[in-house]
């Protein structure tokens, strides 16, 4: 009988590692070599293939920068569409000593100093890259790029660049854009139920006004996921184990119980307590604190970027790119 019990449990045991093991997820990392450049003493991190399906431009939020690329989030939006032929363009607002935004309210090309500079970055890349004229264009953008990427896409489009769709992400549609009659680019708009940064009504808004024209539109809405170590697995440098320790560390503070349920009642209150964590201290050794801070932020559904839809918006713009 002992015997037995021994047999059972180390059946149990190994069981048990294997289904651990199946459960780990691989950090997310870029799947293609981007390069890092200046254009007019803006970085610029792009990748261009040789012949590129279409090359999207890329628009970070508020206190951002081109390293927006970069995130785990991103990276994973961006593996999906380079997969596919796409090529992409990250730079940075002209705007770099405040908040570091992008000017979403100036549709003038020649007077706006991020289009103005956009425009002579298009130029560029079409003289120096595998882009050309008739490259097909598309966007993507967060939070204060997501309304620029509104305004990007309907004043190109206006001046005859091939724009063929558009992803405002957690933002609305530009004032400028709303003014002068909405949005006639394809548009994706995206949100998240508990955003009380720009809350979804107004997205939802823009996504109505977008589809009253008849413009192809579509809308996703992020919903709240338990805490789970797999969401911190994604971050290069993280373990199993530190992910597991993250969680234990967030649990520590409350938010959480350890079914990985919220029980602080205001999203806000919880997002505040969450940031007292102590993390482990693998998390420093890896530079993946601010990592961790957003991958949170996505259970949370909060205002953060999320590559949730990755599939659905690159069906979309796979649409309307041809």
């Amino acid at each position: 009988m002992k015997s037995t019990k021994r047999v059972l449990a180390g059946a149990l045991t190994a069981a048990v590692a294997a289904a651990t093991l199946a459960a780990c997820v691989p950090p997310v990392t870029p799947s293609v070599t981007y390069s890092h450049s200046t254009f007019e003493g803006f970085t610029v991190i792009s990748y261009v293939p040789e012949h590129p399906k279409a090359v999207i431009y890329l628009f970070h939020g508020s206190l951002g920068s081109a390293n927006f690329a970069t995130k785990v989030e991103t990276t994973d939006v961006l593996n999906s569409f380079t997969a596919e032929g796409y090529g992409v363009v990250a730079t940075e607002s002209t705007e770099r000593t405040g908040e570091k935004r992008w000017d979403q309210s100036n549709p003038s090309l020649t007077t706006n100093p991020d289009l103005a500079r956009l425009t002579r970055l298009q130029a560029s890349l079409v003289a120096t890259t595998g882009m050309t004229k008739d490259t097909p264009l598309a966007g993507i953008g967060m939070s204060n790029g997501a309304r620029f990427v509104t305004l990007w896409g309907q004043t190109w489009k206006a001046a005859g660049y091939d724009v063929r769709a558009i992803w405002a992400s957690m933002g609305r549609t530009a004032d400028p854009v709303t003014a002068a009659g909405g949005l006639t680019v394809p548009t994706v708009f995206t949100t998240a139920n508990n955003d009380y940064t720009v809350p979804p009504g107004g997205v939802v808004g823009s996504y109505l006004a977008t589809q009253s024209k008849h413009t192809p539109t579509e809308i996703h809405v992020s919903g709240e996921r338990n805490l789970t170590p797999l969401q911190y697995e994604r971050i290069p440098g993280i373990s199993p184990t530190t992910a597991n320790g993250i969680v234990a560390a967030l649990e520590a503070t409350g938010v959480w119980d350890h079914s990985g349920k919220r029980v602080v009642p205001d999203v806000q209150q919880a997002v505040a307590q969450a940031s007292t964590v102590h993390l482990p201290a693998a998390v420093a050794a890896a530079g993946a604190g601010s990592d961790v801070e957003n991958e949170t932020a996505v259970l949370l559904a909060v205002h953060q970027f999320t590559a949730e839809f990755k599939t659905p918006v690159r069906a979309f713009f796979d649409t309307y790119v041809g």
